[in-house]
């Protein structure tokens, strides 16, 4: 597996990219909790049609479930527990004959559309009035973005939105991954 396409992502999300483990802190702690645990309950929920229960209680939207970083990370556990998701995910794609490298590759590549790629921007990094944000691409954003901004990685250009949070938000040239071909030639 390549993460090239991931640390490029998290570059251009502003989220910070470790050579070598690290705990860091609570709020990205919280944050890859979520990351993991909502699409792990979107497989199961919507894929599998399993709908889990907490303490007798229907859990039914993989969004439902908050974070909150109450210890100190462990790093032996950090490891390991990762290590069995990604054992599991494999053995899920085993059991059902997921196409899980080439649909892995899609979602990659999908999720670099959440940014707009400014090939032709002379601007430098900085954040774009709120005139600019359509980056002469007739590109809009939901109301939720509170800011865009161009940032250079690797000598590329890119627009990227964020709400209040700096939660990430997708631009209107953004389209969901299709993932229909893949599965009707499994």
């Amino acid at each position: 597996m390549d993460s090239a396409k991931i640390r490029k992502f998290m570059q251009l999300a502003g989220q910070g990219v470790q050579q070598r483990l690290v705990g860091s802190d609570p709020k990205t702690r919280a944050l890859g909790a979520q990351l993991l645990l909502s699409e792990v309950l979107e497989y199961v929920i919507r894929g599998l049609g399993v709908v889990p229960h907490i303490n007798g209680a229907p859990l039914t939207d993989p969004e439902a479930v908050t974070y909150e970083p109450v210890n100190n990370p462990d790093s032996e556990e950090m490891v390991d527990g990762l290590a069995d998701v990604a054992y599991t995910m494999y053995w899920n794609e085993c059991a059902f004959g997921i196409p899980l490298k080439h649909a892995f590759e899609l979602v990659c590549d999908n999720n670099l559309e959440k940014f707009v790629a400014l090939p032709t921007w002379t601007g430098g990094e900085r954040e774009l009035a709120q005139s600019e944000w359509d980056c002469g691409q007739d590109i809009s954003w939901p109301s939720e973005v509170a800011k865009v901004q161009v940032l250079d990685i690797d000598g590329e250009f890119f627009a990227v939105g964020k709400d209040a949070r700096g939660k990430v938000r997708k631009p209107s040239s953004y389209k969901p991954v299709d993932l229909s071909r893949l599965v009707a030639n499994s």
